[in-house]
């Protein structure tokens, strides 16, 4: 019966749109959602407010206030969807509409493993021009966010779970739980999957050492809430973990759906003819494609780098390659809920536009 109704499912119209869900529970649910949730869940829960809202709360100074939010992401290994969770968090604590979009564009687009696949991949030159673009779009976007929503500051409502901020954990004791955070994020995508393979060499096939690195790492965590953190704040924590999850999880799936089925129905390959010069109209529509659409943040290198094998411009390359993992259906449909429609649609009209001019630029230059 269940081999009968896969086969079914297979030859209908909406299998493109399961095979892109199952493809990204499969990669990505336990190695970057499931980190990112629980990173999100102690920002909301561990930080403290005051200090958030004096580095990006909304009257903090936007010569510090924007450039620590375009740079705060780039340790963290998360694509667009990954990224929604810890957006919200840091809404939670105080942070102003401006530098909270400027992080959400940057950090899936800026990390070190974007940019140092995209050097391997693509060069040098790519690789810096990915650096300014994703720098000038990302104050670009938040500058824009926080003019045309300044009236609505105080206006954001997100679900927050409180504790009292007077906690006798120090400073450093909660920066080294966030960093055993990050590493285990980090460990999860395969940052260290290289090292891990030499340290084991053949002796263990590929996926254990991970593990190991896992187990190694998550008794760490463990042993650093038992001894620093209470009883109470843990249980917050893991709460506020799971309420942004069932808030944001299934509208991702929803958008990977949707987004499968226009990959379809729409095959790049055929359209490459329409990419190979750097005009406006080129860039507007591969931001347009590229910002619907969901790429992980290595897949959209990959991607990037077929379609410029196909013939594509490098103007428009660089377009989709800032537009791809920085920004996607189900990250759109996930905000919703977060920041109400009409962000969330401005948001993803303020990315194409500026990933476009990106790209028209740096196709100019290349």
């Amino acid at each position: 019966m269940f081999a009968e109704l896969i086969t079914y499912l297979r030859n209908s119209w909406i299998w493109p749109g399961i095979s892109e869900v199952g493809q990204f529970i499969g990669t990505h649910l336990i190695s970057g959602m499931l980190p990112a949730f629980l990173i999100a869940g102690g920002i909301a829960v561990f930080l403290d407010k005051q200090r958030i809202t004096r580095l990006m709360g909304a009257k903090a100074s936007p010569f510090v206030s924007f450039p620590v939010a375009a740079f705060s992401g780039a340790l963290l290994t998360v694509c667009s969807c990954g990224v929604v969770p810890i957006f919200s968090g840091i809404l939670t604590r105080g942070a102003g509409i401006g530098p909270a979009f400027t992080f959400l564009f940057s950090a899936p687009a800026i990390n070190l493993i974007a940019l140092t696949y995209t050097f391997s991949l693509l060069g040098w030159k790519v690789a810096f021009g990915r650096v300014v673009s994703v720098l000038f779009c990302a104050l670009v976007i938040g500058i824009s966010m926080r003019y045309i929503f300044r009236h609505q500051e105080e206006a954001i409502d997100v679900p927050v779970v409180m504790i009292e901020d007077d906690s006798d954990r120090t400073d450093l004791q909660t920066f080294v739980f966030f960093a055993l955070m990050v590493l285990v994020m980090l460990t999860s995508t395969g940052f260290f999957d290289s090292i891990t393979d030499k340290l084991f060499q053949n002796a263990l096939s590929r996926p254990f050492p991970k593990l190991i690195l896992l187990l190694f790492e998550s008794l760490i965590v463990i042993s650093v809430l038992k001894k620093w953190f209470h009883p109470e704040e843990v249980r917050q924590w893991l709460e506020k973990s799971w309420s942004l999850f069932n808030m944001i999880f299934p509208k991702v799936l929803f958008g990977i759906f949707v987004s499968g089925l226009l990959a379809a129905v729409f095959p790049m390959s055929r359209f490459m003819s329409w990419f190979d010069n750097n005009t406006i109209v080129a860039n507007l529509l591969i931001s347009t494609i590229g910002a619907i659409s969901y790429f992980g943040t290595i897949v959209g290198v990959n991607v990037t780098s077929t379609m410029i094998h196909f013939g594509m411009n490098m103007g428009p390359a660089m377009a989709f390659l800032l537009s791809g993992p920085s920004v996607s259906l189900p990250e759109i449909f996930a905000l919703i809920p977060i920041m109400g429609r009409d962000k969330a649609i401005i948001y993803l009209l303020i990315v194409i536009l500026t990933t476009s001019i990106s790209g028209l630029v740096f196709g100019m230059f290349y």
